[in-house]
């Protein structure tokens, strides 16, 4: 199975560039334009406030979720996940890859009704048991996301039937 949310992402980052236009055009039109009693008994100047605060509130909602890219490959001999921030000043790109034969499970970590949902994915190494850090899969949609669980749970499952892992997550 692969799994490619750019699409997901580019649709997010253009609605999020579109809001801001449209939330700064607005803010300039109450302030600078001399537009009386659109709502009557509020001054524009409070219509504005109340504007940027509902963008403040939105922004804040956004960064809460934190989405991020995600590729998942599991048709090779290993599981490939590469992920990144698409946030403005983040560049830094991720990529984890396991062999099939040494995955040893994965932790789900959500918080508030899954509005921010980390996993974690689990090595077995001759060392022991080593984790990668949390990948954010909030941006995923819920097709997506059975879809990569089942995945992870189908290798889990192959893996521990056939003696390979002998931790449970």
């Amino acid at each position: 199975m692969i799994l490619d949310i750019s699409r997901t992402i580019i649709r997010k980052n253009l609605v999020n560039f579109i809001s801001t236009l449209v939330f700064i055009i607005l803010i300039i039109l109450l302030l600078f334009v001399p537009i009386y009693n659109i709502i009557k008994g509020v001054n524009n100047s409070l219509l504005a406030i109340f504007v940027a605060t509902a963008y403040i509130i939105h922004a804040v909602y956004n960064t809460f979720r934190n989405y991020n890219y995600i590729y998942f490959n599991n048709e090779t001999d290993k599981l490939i996940l590469r992920y990144f921030s698409p946030k403005l000043f983040t560049s830094k790109k991720n990529s984890i890859e396991i062999p099939k034969n040494e995955f040893s499970g994965y932790k789900l970590h959500s918080f508030f009704m899954r509005y921010r949902e980390k996993l974690i994915l689990y090595h077995a190494t001759k060392k022991g048991m080593a984790s990668y850090p949390p990948v954010s899969i909030t941006a995923l949609s819920n097709a997506e996301r059975h879809a990569l669980l089942r995945s992870l749970d189908e290798l889990d499952r192959k893996n521990k039937g056939s003696g390979q892992s002998k931790s449970d997550t």
